[in-house]
């Protein structure tokens, strides 16, 4: 037996000698560089892993980057058009690999399109450069693109001699892998043919969705009514009051009256000022960036999941809040922390929505005043010069109400600007310490909004809501990047709506809501008759509550619905499905689609992820509200 294994073993050796030959030296630098990749981001918490088919993405991977260079070493014939083709190719197969792992796997064409010109901005360029670390710049961008081109250079491939028959065959066979996978729903790490996919879906794919036939020129606008819960509430005949929202940056709702190993709260001033009135449980974002979460909020309308609403929808009509409020007798007033005023088109977008005074902090007093840092002004700092300029409103016109829009600051990616932050000592991960550190900070200075709030008599019957912009995750799946995945840690934030002497404590358990919600329960509150655009539901009204609608846009975009315990989550590049029960599994590990037992439930979510593609549409199609028409807006008789 002993002859025959050896003669196994050489024959096994030669052939492995033959095919090293045969490999172009482009295919192996190239899988050597992506397995520097995969190595980098399993030693650093950024590798991303599928919910399903991890061993076949693997495989797609590496089957991917042997197609991408043995594509150019069959078209190429002459060795120096073929090295010139490949270093270009290796150039950008490592910067975006590079890209990738920067943003742990976030990286696709829909991010670059959307960010780019926020990355230009100040505040990006801060995020940019606080976050480049030279290190991984040396070792995972520079070092693997001079020593890949030093290789392809000191050990150039000789041309395949075959027939011409033979080299194309071999050119369709790599390009049905470059093209079949991504076309079956493959997702692969391999970075450079991700992101053409990824662009592929957000030019073509999705400009094929278009409204209904059958849908109304302006499918959203309906009449609204007060509900006889919210008829309970307020008194007749009682001056209208001052409404306050509250916008917390980047707060997550999985640290709600959560406590750490120790026994520590995490968030307890929060935890404590929302059973002042009505709070959930399961209070969803509607996306995962600040612009996108006050669109929401204050239009309720379903974030887009391409291109971004602030510019997207500029000159679009619209029918929000502000404008809502300003029809019957309010000034609208926002003020923000942050010292960008043009971040995001943000000024422009909210003077078009109804903001008749728009307020950002002044540019000029980042590095002199020491509680600019960050986003923008200190969270303590802020709530004492929003509440200074509110006192000024208040002295200007007393009679008239006012809807103050308020967005803070400090908690802010990357979690660690703060001068005097020191990470906390109980997170699994130095991101998780960083962001449960800053959380805890950023909730000790709600402190400060409440005693201001408090001891100004004429706002202490005011309709105060707190919310946060969007949620964002800590590693609790192993992402701390809020563009990637839709898991709970990407979506839940907080809420809690307090108007003393009407809205009893309330704490909701078992049914889901979000910042969808916000603006119907407002005007419900406010008693007014009106039609409306909006889409989500007042949390006064008895009738069963909607599924609610989430959008995460890039990742190959995720989109994800939750009919409490129930979560659906659909991503479309991979073509994946996911069902989750959150009450018996909250980390979301086992996927219950496909039971016969929940097919209502599931066709219940689903119908929800198709009105989400459906909104998209609309909102592109710029079909919200009459243009050019006001409707009229009275108070309930």
């Amino acid at each position: 037996m002993t002859l025959p294994i050896r003669a196994a073993r050489h024959t096994a050796c030669a052939v492995a000698r033959s095919v090293a030959r045969a490999t172009p030296t482009a295919v192996w630098v190239g899988l050597v560089a992506q397995t520097v990749f995969l190595i980098a981001a399993l030693a650093t918490d950024a590798y991303d892993r599928a919910r399903s088919g991890e061993l076949v993405r693997l495989a797609g991977t590496y089957a991917t980057v042997v197609a991408l260079f043995g594509f150019v070493h069959v078209v190429c014939t002459n060795p120096r058009r073929a090295f010139v083709a490949n270093s270009i190719l290796y150039a950008v197969f490592v910067t975006l690999g590079f890209a990738r792992f920067e943003t742990t796997g976030a990286f696709d064409y829909g991010f670059v399109n959307e960010n780019v010109r926020e990355l230009l901005t100040p505040l990006g360029r801060r995020l940019v450069t606080s976050e480049a670390r030279p290190l991984d710049a040396s070792l995972l961008l520079a070092l693997p693109l001079v020593a890949g081109i030093v290789a392809l250079r000191r050990w150039p491939s000789q041309p395949w001699r075959v027939s011409f028959g033979a080299r194309a065959l071999a050119a369709l066979a790599c390009a049905m892998v470059l093209v079949g996978l991504p076309a079956g729903g493959v997702v692969t790490h391999e970075s450079l043919t991700s992101f053409a996919a990824s662009a592929y879906r957000f030019h073509v794919e999705d400009a094929d969705e278009q409204v209904s036939a059958d849908a109304p020129l302006f499918p959203f606008v309906h009449d609204s009514t007060p509900s006889a819960a919210a008829r309970a509430v307020a008194e007749p005949g009682e001056r209208r009051p001052h409404v306050i929202v509250l916008f917390l940056e980047s707060w997550s709702g999985v640290y709600t009256d959560a406590t750490s190993s120790s026994g520590r709260a995490y968030t307890p001033v929060y935890d404590a000022h929302r059973r002042d009135g009505l709070t959930y449980d399961h209070f969803y974002a509607s996306s995962i960036q600040s612009s996108r979460g006050r669109f929401a909020t204050l239009c309720s309308l379903i974030p887009l999941y391409r291109g971004k609403e602030f510019e997207a929808l500029a000159d679009a009509p619209l029918h929000c809040l502000p404008q809502v409020l300003s029809e019957v007798g309010y000034e609208t007033f926002l003020y923000s922390a942050s010292d960008e005023p043009d971040f995001e088109h943000s000024t422009d977008f909210f003077q078009h929505i109804g903001f008749d005074d728009v307020r950002f902090e002044d540019e000029t007093e980042r590095g002199v005043d020491p509680k600019m840092w960050g986003a923008g002004l200190q969270d303590d700092a802020y709530y004492r010069k929003l509440f200074a300029a509110l006192d000024d409103k208040l002295a200007e016109d007393p009679p008239s109400p006012i809807f103050t829009v308020a967005i803070n600051a400090s908690n802010h990616y990357p979690f660690d600007k703060n001068p005097a932050h020191v990470p906390d000592s109980e997170g699994a991960t130095k991101y998780a310490r960083n962001y449960i550190a800053s959380l805890r900070t950023s909730d000790a200075w709600l402190t400060t909004f409440f005693e201001e709030l408090d001891k100004r008599p004429a706002l202490r019957d005011a309709i105060v809501v707190l919310v946060g912009d969007h949620s964002f995750p800590a590693d609790e799946h192993g992402s701390h990047f809020n563009g990637l995945g839709a898991y709970e840690e990407s979506f839940r934030t907080a809420f809690s709506l307090r108007w003393r002497g009407h809205v009893a404590s309330r704490v909701v358990t078992g049914e889901a809501a979000s910042q969808l919600d916000i603006a119907p329960t407002i005007i419900d509150l406010l008693q007014l008759r009106e039609a409306s655009h909006f889409v989500g539901r007042s949390l006064f009204k008895g009738n069963a509550p909607n599924p609610v609608p989430m959008v995460q846009p890039y990742d190959g975009v995720h989109l994800a619905a939750v009919l409490y315990p129930f979560k659906l989550e659909v991503h479309d590049s991979a073509n994946q499905r996911h069902l989750y029960d959150l009450s018996q599994d909250p980390d979301e590990e086992r996927d219950l689609y496909g039971s016969p037992l929940l097919v209502g439930q599931t066709a219940m979510l689903e119908q929800t992820i198709a009105g989400i593609r459906e909104s998209q549409a609309v909102l592109r199609a710029k079909r919200v509200w009459p243009g050019g028409h006001t409707e009229h807006v009275s108070v309930a008789k």
